[in-house]
């Protein structure tokens, strides 16, 4: 399996002695991983992993296995002082996950992960480890974004605009609607089709003019303006643009405040 090929593969003497092909930036274990998922995926071969409990239901169960939360933590600084930081932050996390707001558990986490940073090699490494141990001991800090993230979408490809909107469409919510958007970019040159249905958004680009709700016809800045504000100054409508504020209503905002070691 992945992680048992990243701890014991070797690369030729010359290669190790060449600085750049140390894990400075990258990492040489994270990078044999995803190429095992990669052409492997993540199941294993071992059944007992097909069906694992989520975090914080496996979390529970570890603990009561191991016989509390105190006896949890206690484990873990034992594991940590003994130098096994990995397994001392696994056996924390658990606890944590069992009882988050118990200062014992994040106290033994937070020194752990602080440990493992301080002695990463891996700069995105360090910066997970580091980042896990402000939460703990500080919360969760906002992520410094713009609202309407419109410098963001002049940077984006028309693809990407699109999957900007899909990738938020809050499935429960629009499993009942069906409608469908033709996006004429004139200043690209460029046609999309976009489809709602079963609570999934897809598109693509098309030279084929067809059924739709609405067709809209547009420059890219229109377009930014419509995907980040609603705005539909100057653009061209024909069909129902009631369909349009219906895709708009079914998708939430992304929180960009997200929890990393906590559940």
């Amino acid at each position: 399996m992945g992680t048992e090929i990243a701890e014991v593969i070797e690369v030729p003497p010359g290669l190790d002695r060449a600085w750049h092909t140390h894990g400075y930036y990258g990492s040489f274990s994270h990078n044999v991983k995803a190429i095992y998922q990669r052409y492997l995926g993540w199941y294993d071969g071992n059944p007992a992993h097909l069906w694992l409990h989520p975090p914080e239901a496996a979390a529970a169960r570890y603990v009561e296995a191991i016989g509390g939360v105190d006896a949890t933590v206690a484990r873990a600084r034992a594991f940590a002082d003994g130098g096994d930081l990995r397994f001392a932050a696994e056996l924390a996390s658990h606890a944590v996950f069992t009882e988050p707001s118990n200062e014992a558990a994040r106290g033994v986490l937070a020194s752990t992960l602080e440990r493992l940073g301080f002695g990463a090699e891996t700069a995105t490494w360090r910066n997970c480890y580091l980042m896990g141990v402000r939460e703990l001991r500080e919360g969760v800090f906002p992520t410094p974004v713009t609202a309407s993230g419109a410098s963001v979408a002049a940077a984006m490809s028309i693809t990407q605009l699109f999957d900007s909107v899909a990738i938020r469409i809050d499935g429960p919510k629009a499993w009942s609607e069906r409608l469908s958007i033709e996006w004429l970019i004139t200043d690209a040159d460029q046609r999309y089709r976009m489809e709602l249905s079963n609570g999934a958004l897809i598109h693509y680009p098309t030279e084929r003019i067809g059924d739709a709700d609405l067709r809209l016809s547009l420059t890219r800045p229109q377009l930014i303006g419509v995907m980040t504000t609603g705005a539909m100054d100057g653009v061209g409508v024909e069909g129902d643009v009631g369909v349009l504020k219906t895709l708009l209503s079914l998708t939430e905002a992304p929180d960009p405040s997200f929890n990393v070691v906590t559940p």
